[in-house]
């Protein structure tokens, strides 16, 4: 288990054993270089510490701690965490503000704590069988110390609707997503169930004046990037030429005694899909050290390497550019800051704007709305505002979902009607309005898809990426604010925008989103397309017991033919996973030879 993470932290290992726990880190060294390493005991001895991630406000913290009696030893955020919880316990965890997962072993009491960050930027799974608890920063690490894989039915079937797997599933059978902002215990008399110490805020509560507003998301953005900007090695920041990488740039920009360094993907013969020339032009009028890293015109022919980095199937082919990218970045720098979550947080979606549009809507009387309804479908744009109204995010996912799912109940052999609901889905459904929508999207495509694409590519590389824009501060504010903060005139991110004017030029303010996104339609439907071909109609998937093989060779073929009701975004989900079956498979092969040999 420790030897399948070595590439999240090859700087330094080591391993604790207590009777019946035992911790082990590999250790990526960004603060304290000479001080912080872990496992971490206290100085009585009683309790040991094991944590990935960076507590970014632990300098804030100390003195308060040092009041109570913790006499410091290192400067690393690894003992302000190991102090805080061993005076206070869980009780801590709602003073932090960083991404961590985190595991505490009390030698006196016998007890075990485990923790998750509030928004899930850190990945934490586990396994429970019997009385024996195993947890891990990737799935791939409880596979090593499995006896082998079986899928998960209900998360194959959630994954081939959706493109990944919800927590707190995963799609191994018996191994689950620990949830964000929890916490649980471990001890002789049990394993005890997560409790949450963190949620969402529920809404708007206050009405600030957009002035006022504007200057406080100003401070905090201010914060958030100085604050992520901790570090004793060189850091730098991937730039798309985007709203939110490119005010993180602007920002990190001031805070920096020298030219910030910038990377941004390119791809070679796509123009289509190619930003550069927007992250050159931040670039040049921000003065950082640019580097374009460019992706070969036949990138995707290279997905067994994006699915072998993949430590869960995820079905998104912007992953394979980001691996490229974290590679490169990693020659020059130990961390990067990236722009993720401005979306779920500010309000950049197409099904914001309709959100908000709904939201206005349910005000009206109702024997205006029918007048108005037509109005806001021709002044909106897109499918979002084709299908107003739905009643809230989960009626959105629903019908976004609904021709996959038909596809991967026929894949699965499954009847029409077979897993209509989702289980996830049940806690989301009372949402309502725009601040439902963006309370949706944090705790279920960001938490299990985009931040697990961000983590698990950047640590694949031995790359810390952090996210300043899910800082805790800047997340509770916009959720204190009102609609109106957020989405005005049909824009997104209207407050965000405000707030950063004098930094960037007019062309990077008014840009239209922009999907970091790769064509994979015609690659998929190429008949020459031999790693497709047989990946689909080999054994990996038929050989699950889960597929109906015959069903999977007859959906490619109708695919390449044309057929218009076959869909190549279907395929390549079950491209992914076919690849990423074999990618684990290999994996086991490796640890099983290197057990064999010691």
């Amino acid at each position: 288990m420790h030897e399948a993470l070595a590439h999240r932290g090859p700087d330094d290992c080591a391993c604790f054993a207590d009777g019946e726990a035992g911790l082990a880190f590999q250790r990526l060294a960004i603060v304290d270089l000479r001080g912080g390493r872990q496992p971490m005991t206290s100085p009585d001895g009683r309790f040991t510490l094991v944590f990935n991630g960076e507590i970014y406000n632990h300098r804030t913290l100390r003195p308060a701690l040092e009041a109570r009696g913790w006499k410091f030893r290192t400067a690393s955020d690894a003992e302000t965490l190991l102090a805080a919880l061993a005076l206070d316990g869980p009780a801590a965890l709602p003073r932090l503000n960083g991404m961590f997962a985190l595991a505490l072993w009390d030698a006196r009491e016998r007890r075990l704590l485990l923790a998750r960050d509030p928004l899930g930027i850190k990945p934490l799974y586990v396994a429970s069988n019997g009385p024996a608890l195993r947890f891990a920063s990737e799935l791939r690490a409880l596979l090593a110390g499995a006896k082998g894989l079986v899928l998960d039915k209900a998360s194959v079937l959630d994954y081939l609707t959706f493109g990944y797997v919800h927590g707190p599933g995963t799609i191994a059978e018996g191994i689950e997503k620990f949830p964000p902002g929890h916490w649980l215990t471990a001890d002789a008399s049990g394993i005890g169930k997560p409790v949450r110490y963190w949620s969402v805020p529920a809404g708007a509560d206050k009405e600030l004046g957009e002035r006022e507003a504007t200057a406080r998301l100003r401070e905090l953005l201010e914060a958030a990037v100085r604050d992520q900007l901790m570090g004793d090695v060189p850091a730098g920041v991937f730039l798309s030429g985007g709203l939110d990488s490119s005010l993180v740039t602007a920002l990190m920009a001031r805070f920096s005694a020298g030219p910030v360094k910038t990377f941004s993907i390119g791809f070679d013969g796509v123009e289509s899909v190619d930003e550069t020339r927007y992250a050159e032009a931040v670039s040049r009028h921000l003065g950082t050290s640019h580097q374009t890293i460019k992706v070969p015109a036949g990138v995707l022919d290279d997905l067994p390497s994006m699915a072998e980095a993949l430590d869960e199937p995820v079905a998104d082919a912007a992953i394979l550019p980001t691996l490229y990218l974290a590679r490169q970045a990693r020659k020059r720098v130990k961390f990067v800051l990236t722009g993720e979550g401005g979306d779920e947080v500010f309000g950049g979606y197409g099904r914001h704007k309709a959100a908000y549009v709904t939201e206005t809507l349910e005000k009206l009387p109702a024997w205006l709305r029918p007048h108005a309804l037509p109005l806001a479908r021709r002044t909106g744009s897109g499918a979002y505002f084709r299908a107003l109204p739905l009643a809230g995010p989960g009626a959105w996912a629903d019908a976004e979902a609904a021709p996959y799912r038909r596809a991967a109940l026929e894949a699965l052999g499954l009847p029409g009607g077979s897993g209509a609901s989702y289980p996830w889905l049940a806690p989301y459904l009372p949402l309502r309005g725009l601040n439902g929508m963006l309370a949706f999207d944090l705790q279920t495509s960001m938490a299990d898809q985009l931040l697990m694409k961000v983590d698990k590519t950047a640590m694949r590389a031995s790359l810390e990426a952090r996210v300043p824009l899910l800082d805790l501060r800047l997340v509770e504010f916009m959720f204190s604010l009102s609609s109106s903060h957020k989405v005005r005139r049909f824009r997104g991110k209207y407050l965000l925008r405000k707030a950063v004017s004098d930094l960037l030029p007019r062309e990077i303010l008014t840009r239209r989103k922009h999907g970091f996104v790769l064509r994979c339609a015609d690659w998929i439907r190429d008949p020459a397309n031999d790693l497709c071909g047989d990946a689909l109609t080999g054994g990996t998937l038929p050989g699950t017991g889960l597929f109906r093989g015959e069903a999977l060779g007859k959906g490619l073929a109708a695919l390449r033919s044309g057929a218009r009701e076959a869909n190549p975004v279907f395929y390549f989900r079950l491209l992914v996973l076919a690849l990423w079956l074999e990618s684990a498979a290999e994996a086991r092969r490796r640890t099983a030879a290197k057990i064999t040999r010691m």
